[in-house]
């Protein structure tokens, strides 16, 4: 289920370079937390933190059923995205609103990039040095056997275009936060990855993967070191990153790794205290 529920395979090439969003987290008026985003035009907007999706009673039956049925059998592909889609919408939705509300139509939206083999140029992010972002990634594309992921994501339970795209872009680039984070594929590593998406983008299917994939891959497999304090510091790694959603990863492929993660205030795994 933890490997399932993180795909994401990717890469495409582009020379521009863009100015990124800051972000500050407080304390609303009704005592959320709140993200301000600041930084170029279309970046200066709030972000209430996440709030449970409006489900159906029947979409609470699926997602029931679903769980039940990964939890036997992980490579039902099919009932980890229904649960991802109905969970998840909610958080995407409001982003998009608060976008919306802002005035401000993200490029990212406007221009829908796909990361799949019509659009990358792997042979060429191959002859980029490994320490670069786009050599990187797609050394960990390669070492590790991982495919493109190129599903759309479903209407069944999404109904807006947009909501869609959002949720695919995430499950595009999922491998790249692989990399910013010097994560491998194991399955602990995949807990920790969506520990940080859990503190990042507080998606309720990260939290789910969070709390089971612990279980299965950390406490019964006796990863105390893990378990005490890489869980913390995923998921607070997650927090203090600045926005990642709408970050054009194609234009930063031969940007070296360690400036890509300190511009997006990223501490990656090992590393010492950042210094932002």
């Amino acid at each position: 289920m933890i490997a399932a529920l993180s795909t994401s395979r990717t890469v495409v090439s582009s020379r521009k370079r863009s100015t990124s969003c800051t972000q500050r987290r407080s304390r609303g008026a009704r005592g959320e937390d709140e993200d301000e985003l600041t930084g170029p035009a279309g970046c200066h907007v709030h972000l209430r933190a996440a709030r449970l999706p409006s489900v159906t009673p029947r979409e609470h039956w699926l997602v029931a059923r679903s769980i039940v049925r990964v939890m036997r059998d992980s490579n039902r592909i099919e009932d980890i995205h229904r649960v991802a889609e109905i969970t998840s919408r909610g958080r995407f939705g409001a982003l998009l609103q608060q976008l919306r509300a802002a005035g401000s139509e993200p490029e990212l939206l406007r221009r829908r990039p796909e990361l799949d083999h019509e659009r990358v140029d792997f042979e060429t992010l191959r002859r980029l040095p490994p320490d670069t972002l786009g050599g990187a990634y797609v050394r960990h594309l390669d070492d590790n056997g991982l495919t493109l992921y190129t599903d759309p994501t479903s209407s069944e339970h999404v109904s807006d275009p947009d909501i869609r795209y959002l949720i695919h872009r995430y499950r595009q680039v999922h491998d790249i936060w692989h990399v910013l984070l010097g994560l491998g594929t194991q399955g602990h590593e995949e807990v920790l990855l969506h520990a940080f998406v859990l503190g990042h983008l507080q998606l309720p299917i990260s939290a789910l993967v969070v709390v089971l994939g612990s279980l299965k891959h950390i406490v019964l497999e006796r990863r105390w070191h893990t378990l005490r304090h890489e869980l913390r510091w995923a998921f607070h790694s997650g927090r203090e990153a600045a926005p990642l959603m709408l970050v054009p990863w194609e234009q930063l492929w031969d940007e070296p790794l360690v400036e890509v993660r300190r511009r997006y205030r990223i501490h990656a795994r090992g590393d010492e205290a950042p210094q932002w």
